[in-house]
């Protein structure tokens, strides 16, 4: 399943970075990976084994897998897993004493996987997609980070087999409200003013953003042979991030929305299962 010789090492574990391994940006603090650490096998029972056991997938791949813990479980219970992120997530591996086989270290400016052509059944990558082509790992969207959007979801597309499914999830530009995140770092005045009253972020619904959209999948797999499929997120998200006043409500409508609205602006989230003919 490896596709190249790699070279270069982070705390042992293999890294597709060439040259001097750089610590390019720090997407996650410590206080954040404890939660994570604490609550993603709950996240993985509950959302991404009932998609494996749907698909029948046993080849797993987490794109973006942060502190690893749902590679771990995905492994210790019987599927193949493999993990990848930043230079910067090595650390909480290490801590967590995890084989240095299933988890390896990507460049996001120069993102390669370390496998071959059509090597998993299914792969996720969830709240990732937003962060690409970004000079901090946040939000401040490079001049041409459309590029590393299409290069980013291409490659990850290369290394799902034929009739395997990827599911990606992310906040949906096309929603005016997103409480997992700041503003774009290029968010007009009124949208800062607006944010900061609300408390939360209010974003415009056109124009340029960090955020994705269902319709940016059209553009950036143009010409591959695939079928989307929208997904809702029951299972995954815990709405902690809501005023309590309003959690119960945004659950109820995100979870009952009707069917045809959930690739639209209706939808705070983007869920993408595709399909690789």
């Amino acid at each position: 399943m490896i596709k190249r010789k790699i070279t270069n090492e982070v705390l042992g574990y293999k890294a597709m970075i060439s040259g001097e391994v750089k610590e390019l940006f720090n997407s996650t603090t410590d206080e954040y990976a404890d939660t994570q650490i604490e609550c993603n096998e709950d996240k993985a029972r509950n959302f991404i084994i009932p998609y494996l056991k749907k698909t029948e997938s046993s080849t797993v791949l987490d794109v973006g897998c942060g502190v690893g813990t749902m590679v771990k479980l995905l492994k210790n219970i019987g599927y193949d897993s493999y993990g990848v992120d930043l230079f910067t997530l090595a650390k909480y591996w290490d801590k967590q004493n995890f084989d240095k086989d299933m988890f390896f270290v990507v460049d996001p400016y120069n993102f390669e996987l370390p496998f071959e052509d059509d090597s998993f059944d299914f792969i996720f990558t969830l709240g990732v997609i937003e962060h690409i082509g970004t000079s901090n790992g946040h939000s401040n969207r490079l001049e041409n980070y459309e590029e590393y959007r299409e290069k980013w979801l291409r490659e990850v597309y290369r290394v799902l087999k034929p009739g395997g499914h990827m599911l990606i999830g992310g906040p949906n530009r096309n929603f005016p409200i997103d409480t997992a995140h700041g503003l774009d770092t290029k968010a007009s005045y009124i949208e800062k003013k607006l944010s900061s009253w609300a408390k939360t972020s209010i974003h415009k619904t056109w124009g340029r953003n960090f955020l994705w959209s269902y319709k940016d999948f059209k553009h950036y797999l143009e010409g591959l042979d695939y079928i989307l499929e929208a997904q809702r997120v029951t299972g995954l998200v815990n709405y902690s991030r809501v005023p309590a006043l309003f959690r119960k409500l945004a659950e109820l409508y995100v979870d009952y929305m009707p069917g045809i609205f959930l690739k639209t602006g209706f939808n705070p989230w983007v869920m993408a299962l595709i399909k690789k003919k």
